[in-house]
């Protein structure tokens, strides 16, 4: 499933770029909403692995998306705030998931999960579809030139159709194809993500910010098991104990963008240099570096309170989920708002790459961290995430350093 939900956005993200982000969004939705109400009519596991794959496919685009809107909307002095609050939902999910969900399967069984999502989806994409307008820059600049066909909104259609008590500049047909043709006709390339792999500071963000998504993984993946046998809490009860997690998330993007907003804007104003110039690496890693430093710590601490025999208190253990968490998605929030920063024409592209290796890595640490805890113990793997984590540090001082230097090479 998180091998699709990471290959997906590599189409969806270019596509997004080149033809637009309402005719991405319908189709993740249309994928996601079929797909859902395909699982709770499910009842071969086979069709249920298939099927799950194609919901991951369908739901994971979004999240590209939704920072190439913020990207298209937002100056680089507010983006942190706005690309905060559009990481929630990607953040939040892997807490507020199990909460959702043990509820659901326990008093109404395991159909009335993807029930939920498929009804919830619908909700959410009918207005999407009615209101929502195009704002990508490739194909309606800075609005000055009307969308078309699929990337005009029906809300956008009936205002241009409707009867003005007052004279309005409604572009005639011939306008509109005029304008149209003064923007840049650009192939559809699925795989123009893989390229900025290798692209420097691109390709240190992207493995930084992997990492540290792949240690999250690690904790959350863990987690269940360790409450179960340390404490032996129920499924319900296991599924509460990630409100810490999901509130630390929370906490994060609240504070994290207006921080990383003040920041920018505090280096503006005292290098007042060309925008060519301006080091934006250092203007975000000046609120991620010290993080960056603390953030193996609560994970250390989680670590080392792993009970040999006595169990530590269960309010410790969800302070330091809560401490991890915190300290993780700043680091995460940041890391997006740069990419962004750095490949502010292509966001939805970028943000799919970075999507690819979040995934690929998180998949990896998914599927190693009970086989450790097997073989070395809860303190030996946790100890080894937090090295994980240590280990961005000297990667994201390289972007610090010399990441100017790298993008003026091109």
């Amino acid at each position: 499933m998180q091998i699709c939900q990471g290959l997906a956005p590599t189409l969806t993200g270019s596509f997004a770029d080149q033809a637009g982000r309402r005719p991405a969004y319908i189709l993740c939705f249309l994928i996601y909403i079929i797909s859902n109400i395909a699982l709770a009519l499910q009842h071969s596991y086979p069709a249920l692995l298939v099927l799950r794959a194609i919901q991951s496919s369908g739901s994971s685009g979004t999240v590209a998306l939704a920072s190439a809107v913020a990207a298209d909307v937002i100056t680089s002095a507010e983006r942190g705030t706005y690309m905060s609050i559009t990481s929630l939902g990607n953040i939040l999910a892997p807490s507020l998931g199990p909460i959702l969900g043990g509820v659901l399967s326990k008093y109404l069984g395991w159909q009335s999960i993807f029930w939920f999502l498929a009804m919830s989806s619908t909700i959410f994409f009918i207005p999407l579809a009615l209101f929502f307008p195009e704002t990508c820059r490739t194909i309606v600049r800075d609005g000055s030139i009307p969308a078309s066909g699929w990337n005009r909104s029906i809300l956008n259609w009936w205002i241009s159709k409707r009867p003005h008590t007052r004279p309005v500049l409604i572009p005639s047909a011939s306008t509109e194809l005029a304008l149209q043709a003064q923007l840049p006709k650009r192939m559809i390339k699925p795989l123009s993500t893989l390229s900025l792999l290798f692209h420097l500071p691109t390709s240190l963000i992207l493995l930084s910010n992997g990492l540290i998504f792949a240690s999250y993984y690690a904790i959350t993946a863990g987690l269940p098991s360790q409450l179960r046998s340390i404490y032996g809490l129920s499924d319900l009860n296991i599924g509460l104990s990630f409100i810490p997690m999901g509130a630390g998330t929370l906490l994060s993007a609240t504070l994290n963008g207006i921080i990383v907003d003040w920041n920018y804007r505090r280096m503006v104003a005292k290098n007042r240099q060309d925008i060519e110039d301006f080091e934006v690496e250092k203007a975000r890693l000046g609120v991620a570096g010290p993080v960056t430093l603390l953030a193996p710590i609560p994970i250390l601490l989680y670590a080392l309170t792993a009970p040999a025999t006595n169990p530590p208190p269960l309010a410790l253990t969800l302070t330091l989920i809560f401490t991890i968490s915190f300290t993780l998605t700043v680091m995460y929030n940041i890391l997006n708002i740069l990419l962004v920063d750095l490949h502010d024409t292509t966001p939805a592209t970028i943000m799919a790459t970075n999507n690819l290796v979040r995934c690929f890595l998180g998949a990896a640490a998914t599927a190693l961290v009970h086989p450790c805890i097997q073989r070395w113990g809860v303190r030996a793997t946790y100890c080894g995430v937090a090295i994980v984590v240590l280990s961005v540090v000297p990667l994201l001082w390289m972007v610090w350093k010399w990441g100017l230097q790298w993008r003026k090479r091109g």
